[in-house]
């Protein structure tokens, strides 16, 4: 830990990062698997932790292969999770038996994608 409070900044500096790209992604492959999912996190089972501002249950679509790693945009490689879920599987320590727990749970998922 730190020895002594930091005072950080009032007014932070705004600084330019490099270009970001993006994939770009299917609307329609999200809302599906957002539907299919119900409202229910499909690693954890548990209801969504709140509604977003269109009273929809809050889901996050998470790829199984990212897109970055050429995974591909389908609804046999995408899932709806919880923010906690979805952080458990980009950052967590067991985030390979997570993955593994999210084949079994999800017949869908397509162990090869699309290579």
């Amino acid at each position: 830990g730190l020895a002594e409070k930091p005072t950080g900044s009032a007014k932070p500096e705004k600084v330019v990062v490099g270009e970001r790209r993006q994939h770009k992604r299917s609307p329609a492959v999200a809302a599906w698997v957002l539907e299919q999912a119900a409202g229910i996190c499909e690693l954890c089972g548990k209801p969504a932790p709140f509604e977003d501002r269109h009273g929809e249950p809050f889901l996050e679509v998470h790829h199984v292969q990212s897109l970055a790693d050429g995974g591909p945009d389908t609804p046999e490689n995408a899932v709806a999770l919880c923010p906690n879920c979805h952080r458990l599987l980009h950052l967590g320590a067991e985030r390979t038996a997570a993955g593994v727990r999210l084949f079994s749970r999800v017949p869908r998922l397509a162990r090869e994608q699309g290579r």
